[in-house]
């Protein structure tokens, strides 16, 4: 079972990444992080283990701080100290905090502020990622990256075998991959029998009931979370583009229907992890969330067909957290015309 659902796996997710990537250049990685876009008035704060509460209050208040909470709310240190566990930042990293302060002081003043503290590990702006804009094909015929005779003018077989990997499997609704992007048209035809639905939540994705039934963190989270405006809504929204629809498509629109595309992955649960606004744009802090909610809920494979030029240590604790949790973490390369160093 292993050995069928590598070969299903990684061609999907491979194919799936390989339009996109982290923008790099021959800079710095310091002229990188100075250069790159951020959210204003933002930033992600890790304190070092076993700080104590009221050193972290201190801290925060230190730069007049608010926490923005997993979910989306707004509160003081001293309202998240009466609750850590509804207003917790980061559900994987309790050290870590997002936090926002006044336009008076700003992102960069703040993080001078509190990178003078002993309590702290690293403070680093909420840096700006991208999901790139390509063509939707709804046709197999012109998919050549999955089986290549050439039809484009190309060189024929110059593909990743499809369809010689279905003659062995096409998947399994055991098999899972979470696509964080800018979330997936789950009501799409070709991707509907594939969605994932949350086992633990109740009503099976049509009944509300305001309740955390499985005790993620998220309410209703039947598909997924939107990470972006923090409901349980993981939609596609990045028209005219659809991107995070797109992406999944690749992996796992379902095959051998008669309709669209075929996927890489007939048979496989598609997590909609919507981090991506409708302009195509993300941030750390959306994305941190999305890869601890990929690895709580089990998630085997993380598709992050995106990049940008910010150098997140935060962002890479959380892929260290997949990769230690055994989810194979597929990032995107070469974009821009410039590769990875």
């Amino acid at each position: 079972m292993k050995a069928r659902m590598g070969i299903c796996f990684v061609l999907a997710v491979f194919l799936a990444v390989g339009f996109l990537g982290f923008r790099h250049s021959e800079a710095t990685q310091q002229d990188l992080s100075v250069s790159a876009a951020y959210v204003p008035n933002e930033l992600l704060v890790k304190f070092k283990t076993a700080t104590a509460e009221t050193a972290v209050i201190q801290a925060i208040d230190a730069v007049q701080g608010a926490i923005i909470a997993h979910r989306g709310e707004v509160v003081s240190a001293g309202l998240w100290a009466e609750n850590k566990s509804d207003y917790r930042s980061f559900l994987g990293d309790p050290d870590l905090f997002h936090v926002k302060v006044p336009p008076t002081l700003g992102t960069e003043k703040a993080i001078v502020e509190l990178m003078s503290n002993a309590n702290v590990e690293y403070a680093e702006k909420n840096y700006i990622y991208y999901a790139d804009t390509i063509p939707n094909d709804p046709h197999f015929s012109l998919q050549w990256g999955l089986h290549n005779a050439g039809q484009s003018g190309g060189t024929a077989d110059a593909d990743i075998d499809a369809p010689e990997a279905w003659n062995i499997f096409t998947g399994s609704s055991d098999n899972t991959i979470a696509i964080i992007d800018s979330g997936i048209d789950y009501a799409h035809v070709d991707l509907q029998p594939n969605i994932w639905t949350n086992p633990g939540e109740t009503g099976g994705g049509k009944e509300t009931d305001g309740i955390d039934n499985d005790g993620n963190g998220y309410i209703d989270d039947w598909h997924g979370w939107d990470f972006v405006n923090n409901d349980n809504n993981p939609m596609d929204d990045f028209d005219p583009y659809y991107h995070g629809t797109h992406v999944a498509g690749i992996a796992g629109a379902r095959g051998n229907d008669g309709a669209g595309v075929a996927g890489v992955c007939w048979n496989v649960k598609l997590i909609a992890l919507k981090a991506f606004n409708y302009q195509g744009r993300g941030n750390t802090a959306a994305e941190v969330n999305a890869i601890d909610y990929a690895i709580t809920m089990g998630a085997q494979v993380i598709n992050a067909s995106w990049g940008g030029y910010g150098i997140s240590t935060a962002l890479y604790q959380a892929i260290e957290r997949a990769q230690a949790s055994g989810i194979l973490f597929v990032a995107a390369a070469g974009n821009d015309s410039l590769n990875n160093n």
